[in-house]
């Protein structure tokens, strides 16, 4: 059987694949990369990623156009190229994790016939999805808009979401937060305890929580930073927190777990800023591990349940640009240059050489 499986889709979830590659703590996950090229592939990733290249138009690409995304999966499905991927998936514990830009072309495109797929087949998965900022062109947003309503469609219940950093091209960070969410909800860092932990069962109920849902890490020096920046973290990361409303009205379920020398006496204090800012909570699963940890103390965070992130309202009145002759008529001109006609010679020999302008009646 397939421990794990992760999959990513177009440039994007292709990229974050290769940073959970990297991670041997993610070793036994099983990983596929399903984009129209493999040049951004490198060789010390090859060995550990089954990348299943779709087919390309090199003079166009995907760019934007879900459309075609959507088209060039659906054409490789019926061409059985991921059959052996499917099987994976139905033969993977826990749920499947999907990854992608929603923005784009190939992912966002893509990602819906897999989902469609793989609930067909009785793959428990979960989408995370790369959203544009408030600063990206409108075809992200439209694409993204776009692709939330088709997952809702095919059934999506449970789902994170991250949000591109505005005025960079340095996707480094974001890419290290999604590989660390994966860690996460694959059950990797939580410390084996005989206080109250957290196990793949515990994991699988909290997941199942419909919604949008949160899974972020965090270690400092000592548990009064820690709680500074978990807090921080949660309220000012790459994944959309919650307003006060929202909290009000929203029921959450949550999962913390904290590492430390005396996590037993400082897990209550290390989570109270965050459990301030939840007053409808469901159910709470711990992981207590107290131990040295070199001086460092860490503390883990899952919140699910959470409203869907705010989109961005387009205006679908779109200005488009005129044509060439839209609008004109042709000018009039005045009756003496009706008179005459501009007309061009031949040349009257061959010692002259140049042809003649001349006006005629």
């Amino acid at each position: 059987m397939i421990n794990r499986l992760c999959i990513g889709l177009g440039n994007a979830g292709a990229t974050i694949v290769r940073e959970i590659a990297d991670r041997s703590i993610l070793d036994d996950v099983k990983l596929y990369a399903i984009d129209s090229t493999t040049t951004n592939a490198t060789i010390h990733t090859t060995r550990d990623v089954n990348y299943l290249c779709t087919i390309s138009d090199e003079d166009q690409g995907s760019g934007r156009d879900r459309e075609r995304g959507a088209a060039m999966y659906r054409y490789h499905e019926s061409n059985g190229d991921f059959d052996e991927m499917y099987s994976d998936a139905i033969d993977a514990k826990g749920p499947v994790i999907l990854i992608t830009s929603a923005a784009g072309g190939t992912g966002s495109g893509s990602i819906v016939p897999l989902c469609k797929t793989l609930l067909g087949n009785g793959v428990e998965i979960i989408p995370v999805i790369v959203f544009p900022n408030q600063l990206d062109p409108i075809a992200y947003h439209l694409n993204a808009n776009d692709l939330l309503i088709e997952l809702g469609e095919v059934g999506i219940a449970t789902y994170s979401i991250f949000v591109n950093p505005a005025n960079t091209a340095d996707y480094t960070d974001i890419n290290n937060e999604v590989a660390n969410l994966v860690e996460i909800i694959f059950g990797k860092k939580y410390h084996a305890t005989s206080k109250d932990s957290i196990d793949d069962s515990d994991l699988k109920h909290i997941l199942e929580t419909p919604g949008r849902f949160i899974a972020l890490s965090v270690k400092a020096p000592d548990t009064n930073r820690l709680k500074k920046e978990i807090t921080r973290k949660v309220f000012s990361g790459y994944q959309p927190a919650w307003t006060d409303i929202q909290a009000q009205e929203c029921t959450f379920m949550k999962a913390f777990g904290l590492t430390s020398m005396f996590a037993a006496d400082d897990h209550t204090e290390v989570f109270s800023e965050l459990n301030a800012r939840i007053p409808n909570s469901y159910d709470e699963y711990k992981n207590v591990a107290e131990e040295d940890n070199n001086g460092v103390a860490e503390a883990t965070v899952i919140i699910a349940g959470l409203p869907r992130h705010e989109v961005k309202e387009i205006n679908t009145e779109f200005n488009e640009v005129k044509g060439i002759s839209e609008g004109m008529t042709r000018s009039t001109r005045p009756k003496f240059m009706k008179r005459k006609k501009a007309t061009i010679t031949k040349p009257q020999s061959t010692e002259d050489g140049k042809p003649k302008f001349e006006w005629k009646e």
